[in-house]
């Protein structure tokens, strides 16, 4: 499965945000800008998670390069919780 969930265009860029995988190997996002850069990780077993994290980072306008960093940001803070 993948799922667009939403693309932004910022300093000329198109950014696209995808929810992709599966409960049985987990889903990730993925992002790519105007085709030429992309980032992904998998980031839950939960669909639902990972549509909100996709969302937050649409929101947040996460380019690919900073996917890993951010996403560590992510379970560090769902860790500490």
């Amino acid at each position: 499965m993948r799922r667009c969930v939403g693309d932004i265009e910022l300093c000329g860029n198109n950014l696209k945000y995808y929810v992709y995988g599966s409960r049985s190997t987990g889903f990730g996002v993925e992002i790519t800008v105007t085709r030429v850069e992309k980032a992904d990780q998998i980031v839950s077993h939960d669909l639902g998670t990972a549509m909100s994290v996709a969302q937050q980072l649409q929101r947040g306008s996460v380019f690919p390069t900073n996917l890993s960093e951010i996403i560590e940001d992510f379970q560090f803070e769902a860790d500490s919780d």
